[in-house]
């Protein structure tokens, strides 16, 4: 008989969200019993209200949410692990647990924020003057992350982070996972396709995807596109799905294309349906992932498993799931101008030899490389480190 996993969240991000997907992703394979030996059938979260005042969400938070965890695992229950599925969430583990507590952890940036030199760039990761209630808010996550008794993390960067920082509790690295066979285009074996995206005109469309915060370096590469020649600017039109304005101060995402002479910059917001995004994943010559520092990483990954090439930095941890010598260095301007000039080359030239073919046909290697890290291994992983408990 399979023994149940008590999966524990703070509010229910969407499934687009990178902790969002990754919660969502473990709570089904376990629902599922993809995860042999061990399911799911309780999922303790709450709805994430966008009106509600912050003294309520404080309260929600430290008090009330911490309270009805606690009060499950006090009554009489069937539970064998309880999985706080991200890092902040970690003050949700009570101070004294009956049943051992894993903790999926992404990054550290907020917990240990510093600031990285990437060539002339000095750039901010994680929050570094958190406001008061921030910062008592990220002593109990510390202390929460040190009362686990095991901390899973999805990169051998974060693995690293986590054996610096919390030395006594013991870490593992398991990659996350994801449904590959869902990203493949059903017009991969047709010889003419039709438009991915509606509405979508004929075009060089490049993607990015992710927030705006300083690491993600949205002004690097609004930089390198606004120096393009004016024609081939003309040409390409670049979507950015992701909350456009920037977490600390400072002009938005779009204040940024339209600083530095991007002509076509279109914000799609963070609220953009998984079926389009997907859509725009198909229709796209390239994703643009110029990241300084990244937990996991899924964009690339989700692009790849889409057959979507990948302009990326070589930076952890989004550098350990890219194909070797892919990378492009994240400070070298030049080739990473010779590497958009490459993409928009492609399409010019498939544009212009077949009027059909204007849409890209996914790379079959790329979808090959992903399957790599396909949902069936992390659950395969999660198996093994469940009965290690």
């Amino acid at each position: 008989m399979a023994k149940q996993v008590l999966l524990v969240r703070g509010g229910a991000l969407g499934v687009n969200t990178g902790i969002g997907g990754a919660h969502h992703n473990l709570s089904t394979s376990l629902a599922q019993a993809e995860i042999q030996g061990w399911t799911s059938s309780t999922s303790c979260e709450y709805p994430v209200k966008r009106r509600m005042n912050p003294f309520s969400r404080i309260f929600k938070r430290w008090y009330a949410h911490p309270k009805r965890v606690a009060k499950l695992l006090k009554k009489q229950h069937n539970f064998s692990v309880l999985h706080i599925t991200d890092q902040e969430q970690a003050h949700l583990i009570p101070e004294q647990c009956s049943i051992p507590v894993v903790v999926t952890v992404h990054d550290l940036f907020h917990f240990f924020p510093e600031v990285i030199k990437v060539g002339d760039e000095s750039i901010e990761v994680g929050e570094q003057n958190p406001r008061w209630y921030r910062r008592r808010d990220l002593v109990k996550l510390r202390a929460g992350l040190a009362r686990a008794d095991l901390l899973v993390c999805d990169s051998k960067a974060t693995l690293s982070a986590c054996e610096a920082h919390f030395p006594n509790v013991k870490s593992v690295c398991v990659p996350l996972g994801l449904d590959v066979q869902s990203f493949i285009p059903q017009t991969q074996a047709n010889t003419v396709l039709s438009a991915p995206a509606s509405g979508l005109s004929k075009g060089c469309h490049l993607l990015i995807v992710g927030s705006h915060a300083p690491r993600k370096r949205l002004k690097f590469i609004c930089q390198l596109l606004g120096s393009l020649d004016a024609g081939i600017k003309q040409d390409i039109t670049v979507h950015h799905v992701g909350n456009e304005s920037c977490p600390y101060g400072g002009p938005s995402a779009s204040q940024l294309a339209e600083k530095y002479g991007v002509t076509n910059w279109v914000s799609h917001g963070g609220e953009l349906s998984s079926e389009a995004l997907m859509e725009m994943r198909h229709a796209s010559e390239a994703l643009l992932f110029p990241s300084a520092s990244e937990g996991f990483g899924y964009p690339p990954l989700e692009a790849m498993a889409s057959g979507t090439p990948v302009l990326c930095s070589n930076l952890p941890s989004h550098n350990e799931l890219m194909p070797d010598e892919t990378c492009l260095q994240a400070d070298d301007k030049e080739a990473w101008n010779e590497a958009l000039l490459s993409v928009y080359s492609n399409w010019q030239s498939r544009s212009k030899n077949d009027e059909h073919h204007v849409w890209p046909k996914p790379r079959s290697g790329l979808i090959e490389f992903a399957s790599r890290f396909d949902q069936s291994r992390f659950c395969q992983r999660m198996a093994e480190v469940y009965d290690s408990l």
